[in-house]
């Protein structure tokens, strides 16, 4: 049998090289990300559990949410003082080392009704590389069953509506997502607007399809 001179076979190193370079392939994927679809979920988990926790304060609070979730973090529960609106802070698998806040914007509109007032409230969450991911969005169908106010409705057919157009394009996509959240922000009568034509805010941020 060959031997080195400090009386180590040839086939000793060989074996220990190749399992090391089997450990090295097996954890490739966790330093680099290249499961991609696990990440597309985690991301989109993340994103849920970001909502939920949006819509719950916007709930107890009737006020808009700027996307500071610190305050999400720090805020107790009205219904349950000993829980905060958001847990842990999570970050989106393809840059979780750099650690960049979700994008969040939340809109309160009370709306009167005769005598009555109806509490509307839509919560925009969407990942920080939308514009190199673009998979990472939250899918129309995560909203079946969360029970969605009028605004929040208005907000997923229009949000899904950009998804379709933008398709692959994850610099596009993200340009309308925050020009979406920039009218909904800007514009006091966009409530109104977008109950009387569905496609009145999907017109401002395409007006080519729209012959405008």
């Amino acid at each position: 049998m060959l031997r080195n001179q400090n009386g180590i076979s040839v086939y000793t190193v060989l074996s220990i090289i190749l399992f090391a370079a089997l450990i090295f392939v097996l954890a490739i994927p966790n330093f680099y990300n290249l499961d991609k679809e696990k990440n597309v979920e985690d991301c989109i988990n993340n994103m849920k559990e970001i909502w939920v926790a949006t819509t719950d304060y916007l709930r107890d609070t009737n006020r808009d949410f700027e996307g500071d979730l610190e305050i999400l973090r720090t805020t107790r529960k009205a219904t349950d003082n000993s829980s905060y609106y958001l847990g842990s802070t999570e970050y989106c698998p393809e840059t979780s080392r750099q650690k960049i806040e979700y994008k969040v914007y939340g809109k309160y509109i009370a709306d009167r009704i005769g005598d009555e007032i109806k509490h509307n409230f839509g919560v925009i969450v969407y990942c920080p590389n939308l514009k190199d991911f673009p998979t990472h969005f939250l899918p129309k169908i995560f909203y079946e069953n969360m029970e969605p106010t009028q605004l929040q409705n208005y907000m997923i057919d229009d949000l899904d509506y950009i998804d379709n157009e933008t398709g692959t394009n994850g610099k596009r996509k993200q340009e309308m997502v925050e020009k979406y959240i920039e009218i909904w922000r800007t514009d006091e009568n966009a409530f109104d607007k977008r109950r009387e034509d569905s496609t009145a805010l999907r017109a401002m941020l395409f007006p080519e399809k729209f012959g405008m």
